[in-house]
């Protein structure tokens, strides 16, 4: 046995046999390595193409105590501006750019919240180009990671959700939005209509998000159109952005002047609108003229108007609202049934809806009951009323109206 051994024809035989089990164990560390991972690591990886949730995490780092522990950073800048038209805007406002730092590039080892955790971003370049950020600790379970990115998801929503975002169609990439600014959600109490409106269209908007399934059975585009109409100054867009603040909504406001909206963009922006959005046109009557445009900068056709209005690329669960200080100069085709189901005139105050501006500015019943009488004949509008009382009570931001200084300043028992 010895001699065949020797024999160049076993030892051939034994390379060969050796080759082949080293070619075999060479994936074996990579494989304990891989099941070492797969059973005693867990770990979260977001990319920068999900940007809610890549900016979430980025933006939560910065707040984390523990995640200040590293010395390498990335800095990303974030506006602080609620006017998102451009940076020297925002500077000129004195509102620069705020630095959110995170962990820089490469491997970082560090503890969180009693747990060692290691964090990885790198930059990912394919067809385009992202960053990724991984994040990994000893354990199976992915509770901890979890529970993590829920808290910086929380975070962020919560100052999203205290917020109100306006968005107009993108200037640089006609077929989209942009947000442009930022507002504070407003109650609807803060607008005051005559009694019940706005209560009613509130209703009526929440029973149209609960019906989805009702009109996909009876086969009707899920889709709500509203006309709002009235002299200027009588809370048409206060309602709107009344309305969205308090089912959560963004707000989507359409120029049919503007330059980039042609008869080719407006059925690519109507279908790009975010869901969850009140589509706003205001003064709608102020484009056209019998179906024709009413001055040059208007590049939409009154045919390209319609088509889009009622094109299968809209988006199921949109809400239109169309405002006017003149229904009668608009073309039955514009706000036929289908296109608007809802119209609602909101025109001068009566007296109860006096009594209740009054009040929103001096608690005296009896002095509401009195200005509201005496000012129903007259015929204003809620902005011409609030515009008085403000002048009557002294308002300015920051300083008490006179009736109350008169109050603290009146001697008890007199």
């Amino acid at each position: 046995m010895d001699g065949f051994l020797q024999t160049p024809v076993a030892q051939a035989a034994m390379l060969a046999a050796a080759g082949a089990l080293a070619f075999w164990l060479r994936d074996v560390p990579g494989l304990v390595v891989s099941w070492g991972k797969r059973f005693f690591i867990s770990t979260l990886s977001i990319d920068s193409r999900d940007e809610f949730l890549f900016s979430a995490l980025v933006e939560y780092m910065d707040t984390h105590p523990s995640l200040r522990q590293v010395n390498q950073f990335t800095a990303r800048s974030v506006r602080q501006g609620t006017e998102y038209q451009s940076l020297a805007e925002d500077l000129r406002a004195g509102q620069a750019p705020r630095a959110y730092l995170s962990p820089g590039e490469g491997l970082h080892i560090l503890w969180i919240d009693g747990r060692l955790v290691w964090i990885r971003r790198e930059l990912q370049v394919t067809q385009s180009v992202f960053e990724r950020i991984s994040l990994s600790h000893f354990g199976r379970s992915g509770d901890w990671l979890s529970a993590f990115l829920q808290r910086a998801i929380d975070a962020r929503a919560s100052r999203e959700s205290d917020t109100l975002s306006v968005y107009i169609p993108n200037p640089f990439h006609g077929g989209d939005w942009m947000r442009a600014r930022l507002g504070s959600r407003r109650p609807l109490s803060s607008v005051v209509l005559k009694a019940g409106q706005a209560e009613a269209l509130l209703a009526d908007l929440q029973s149209f998000y609960a019906a989805h399934e009702r009109y996909a059975e009876l086969g009707i585009p899920w889709r709500r159109g509203y006309l709002l109409y009235g002299p200027p100054g009588t809370g048409k867009t206060s309602l709107v952005t009344a309305l969205a603040s308090e089912l959560h909504l963004n707000v989507c406001t359409l120029s049919l002047a503007s330059p980039i909206v042609t008869d080719e963009k407006i059925h690519t922006l109507l279908a790009a609108v975010p869901q969850r959005s009140l589509l706003l046109i205001e003064d709608v009557d102020a484009f056209f003229r019998q179906r024709d445009a009413a001055h040059a900068q208007v590049r939409l056709s009154f045919s390209g108007f319609l088509n889009a209005l009622d094109g299968v690329a809209t988006q199921e669960g949109n809400v239109l609202f169309m405002t006017t200080n003149h229904a009668e100069r608009l073309d039955e085709a514009l706000i036929r049934a289908g296109r608007i189901d809802e119209r609602v005139e909101l025109g001068a105050c009566d007296e109860e809806q006096l009594r209740r501006l009054y009040l929103k500015f001096d608690p005296d019943e009896v002095a509401a009951l009195a200005f509201a009488s005496k000012h129903a004949p007259q015929g204003l509008s809620p902005a011409q009323v609030q515009g008085m009382l403000m002048r009557r009570f002294g308002e300015t931001f920051g300083k008490p109206p006179r009736s109350a200084v008169a109050r603290v300043a009146a001697p008890r028992g007199g």
